[in-house]
């Protein structure tokens, strides 16, 4: 699809304003003829699929043009994707713009079936000429429009806070929010959900903000005026660190201990697969659980004469490859990869139920989590999965592994400007892992 930014279209001779988008080249075929129902204002159109869909905005006023136009245009570009994508079993008629039903349900639509609510303090939803465009509205518009420029889990993420946010302001039309509304819903995200302070800043207050950002500029149709979001923040506790987060010496070999010792049982082999080998890849290469849960056969491979394996699935969007520390080899790995068919290595996909927000590898490292837990007596202060990050960050450290390095295998941003400019090879990374200092339980 093409990446200008879509605007609503004036009827020359009427005045009316309309929605024009162009069919995607590789669907036209396929769906020429058929019809999609898109919500426009309090209504619907259903409208032929051609080689241009065109609808109606029903409004000759410029900024209610803009918000149905952000509406209808974000449900007819997920209409779009959800075909490409295959996921599509019939067409909604849906006041949230949700056209084509996907195993991601509109955020709107799944904050309405909360049973919680969260009132808001202030105004009954007023919108401009029209009905209001609501906190719903205004994330379906973002996501459709980052489809393809942000990753999966960055939208997932963002997805969360808003959830929140559409039931504290539920209905109410997201043009009249003011800095205090802003603050008060950050402190009933504290005082009603018990979300932590450290949390609403860095994640909440920073995801709202980015949204509405993108709703005040061009990108965004200049739905909304500014950016109530910005400059909030709560005032943070002072918090007491218990404990470091890395893993202390014994707690390391207490887990990996556990780890060897699991038997790979054939009636539930991803289970324990997950169980005997994620935390040793963890332990040797700092990459995020979720990382190593989302490997597939094909990702783990020889590139020239070093095993590597490509983690495609991370945090930014930002696929990596990071070499096999010997240890992992030695202990049979790759003659465990190689027994395995072509598909995921640590989740079965036909265990997992359909629809559900948690993806089969997010699942699993809960899972293993859990797990370690109930094996090693750990202290709360650390995370069973997430501890291991921090771990190979200290130990690459005390080896000698210089920052970039470090950064390069763990996929962290790159401190300064000028280092962007330099990418470490590939026999770089091999050679650092090799100076990882190996762990020692005895085998």
């Amino acid at each position: 699809m093409s990446l200008r930014i879509a605007r609503p279209w004036k009827h020359p001779r009427s005045g009316v304003y309309h929605l024009r988008q162009r069919t995607p080249a590789d669907l036209l075929q396929r769906l020429k003829g058929q019809s999609v129902t898109l919500p426009i204002g309090e209504a619907s159109a259903s409208l032929t699929v051609g080689p241009i869909v065109q609808a109606s905005l029903r409004t000759k006023d410029l900024r209610e043009a803009k918000v149905r136009h952000a509406i209808a245009d974000g449900a007819l570009k997920r209409f779009w994707h959800a075909h490409q994508a295959g996921m599509v079993t019939q067409s909604l008629n849906d006041p949230f713009g949700a056209v084509g039903r996907t195993d991601q349900a509109p955020i709107a639509d799944t904050a309405k079936s909360e049973p919680r609510h969260l009132l808001s303090p202030g105004h009954p939803p007023t919108g401009t000429g029209g009905s209001p465009l609501t906190v719903g509205h205004l994330f379906d518009g973002w996501a459709a429009y980052n489809a393809d420029k942000r990753s999966r889990n960055t939208i997932k993420r963002y997805r969360g806070s808003f959830r929140s946010l559409i039931r504290f302001f539920e209905g109410r039309d997201v043009r009249t929010l003011t800095t205090d509304d802003m603050y008060s819903w950050a402190e009933a995200r504290r005082d009603c959900e018990g979300i932590s302070v450290r949390a609403i800043n860095r994640n909440d207050l920073a995801t709202v903000s980015s949204v509405f950002r993108w709703a005040s500029g061009r990108s965004g149709g200049s739905l909304m005026t500014g950016n109530p979001a910005s400059g909030i923040s709560l005032d943070r506790p002072k918090i007491v660190v218990g404990r470091e987060r890395t893993f202390r010496d014994n707690e390391a070999r207490a887990i990996l201990t556990a780890a060897s010792a699991v038997y790979l049982d054939p009636t539930n082999l991803p289970r324990s697969a997950t169980r005997r080998w994620c935390p040793w890849l963890a332990a040797y290469s700092g990459a995020r659980i979720g990382e190593l849960t989302s490997l597939e056969r094909r990702d783990i491979r020889d590139e020239g004469s070093i095993p590597v394996m490509d983690l495609k699935v991370t945090k930014t969007g930002q696929p990596r490859t990071v070499p096999l520390h010997p240890h992992l080899i030695e202990q049979g790995f790759l003659a465990f990869v190689a027994t395995r068919p072509e598909g995921p290595l640590f989740y079965d996909p036909n265990r997992h139920g359909k629809g559900t927000a948690t993806t089969p590898s997010e699942l699993q490292g809960h899972k293993l989590g859990r797990w370690i837990r109930e094996k090693v007596s750990l202290d709360k202060g650390v995370h069973p999965n997430h501890g291991w990050r921090h771990t190979w960050k200290t130990r690459a450290l005390e080896a000698g592994i210089e920052e970039r390095l470090r950064d390069a295998v763990t996929g962290h941003s790159v401190a300064s400007v000028g280092r962007r400019y330099e990418t470490p090879t590939l026999k770089m990374l091999a050679d650092a892992i090799g100076r990882f200092p190996r762990y020692s339980i005895g085998l």
